[in-house]
């Protein structure tokens, strides 16, 4: 690829290098030369498992830095995106995870080459909801029950071998034993009680397939989360949930109840239970979260609906 003129931005990339199947020397080698060749200068971080992307980012910030790329999973391009709440500094993507649920959702291409062409090139920005939990910010989703169970039982060297097919055998085995547990859920101040066998709550990633979250109408940009609480007994309920959440979009149903809320989610169960945000263990219930509305700016293709 033939140079371009010299651009004056820098980019400080941060790359997960046990990301999906990549090999970091070689990603390496390619971040540099395609981000050079398009006349940026590149700081490229290594990530570790004590990192702390805020920290990182506000040092990097003051040597001078016009845009965060986060190259890695899901769980990567979630951190730094809550690293980045409410700067000015526009969030890049490089999808190179196992699942990749952020990317599908803004339409990034999988393709790092192709993801590197987007930020360098034209494309739009888009300001992607975020919420706070205790003292840490996170992008994606929490969840108590069935998926905290699931993550709190999958192994780092799981995920690692087997991706998300590691999480996905854990799940199975969760919903050959579901527990109905009591809740009670204030959001947006309106109390909401019940028992049931998980509680979701929803910025986007639900299960990283576009056309289910778009018919459940979750987005990452719409300044609010779905708070989606499964009354399920059985395995053999979930069709008739899916039929009538997804097929008929209906907000409430014997089995199924669906909240928004554009300010604060706590929730409390009796007894406690295992709290997930991100594939990442919390704790226990209770738990409460802020909803930070489009609070960092994400380039997107110029193709991302507006």
């Amino acid at each position: 690829m033939p140079p371009t003129s010299k651009t004056n931005q820098t980019a400080l990339i941060i790359l997960n290098p046990v990301a999906g199947l990549v090999n970091p020397q070689v990603t390496t080698r390619v971040l540099e030369a395609r981000f050079h060749a398009a006349g940026w200068s590149t700081r490229i971080h290594l990530t570790k498992p004590d990192d702390n992307y805020a920290d990182l980012i506000e040092r990097e910030t003051a040597r001078g830095v016009d845009i965060v790329v986060a190259a890695g999973g899901d769980g990567t391009i979630a951190s730094v995106a809550g690293a980045l709440a409410n700067s000015p500094i526009p969030l890049g993507i490089i999808p190179i995870g196992t699942w990749n649920a952020i990317g599908r959702h803004f339409r990034i291409s999988l393709n790092p080459l192709g993801a590197i062409s987007t930020i360098t090139g034209k494309h739009k920005i888009r300001r992607m909801d975020l919420m706070k939990i205790g003292d840490r910010v996170h992008a994606m989703n929490l969840g108590v029950g069935f998926s905290s169970n699931m993550v709190a039982q999958t192994q780092r060297g799981e995920k690692r071998r087997y991706g998300n097919l590691a999480y996905f055998a854990h799940l199975i085995r969760q919903l050959f034993g579901l527990e109905m547990k009591k809740y009670i859920i204030e959001a947006d101040n309106l109390i909401y009680r019940g028992r049931a066998a998980e509680i979701f709550v929803a910025n986007y990633g639900v299960v990283g397939l576009n056309l289910i979250e778009s018919a459940l109408n979750i987005h990452p940009d719409d300044g609010k989360v779905d708070v989606l609480i499964f009354k399920t007994r059985t395995i053999l309920d979930f069709p008739s949930v899916l039929w009538n959440a997804v097929v008929r979009r209906k907000k409430r149903a014997p089995k199924f109840l669906r909240l928004s809320a554009v300010s604060k989610v706590t929730i409390k169960t009796n007894p406690p239970m295992v709290v997930q945000a991100d594939g990442e263990i919390l704790g226990n219930t209770p738990i409460s979260l802020t909803v930070l509305p489009r609070s960092v700016k994400v380039i997107v293709p110029q193709q991302y609906p507006g």
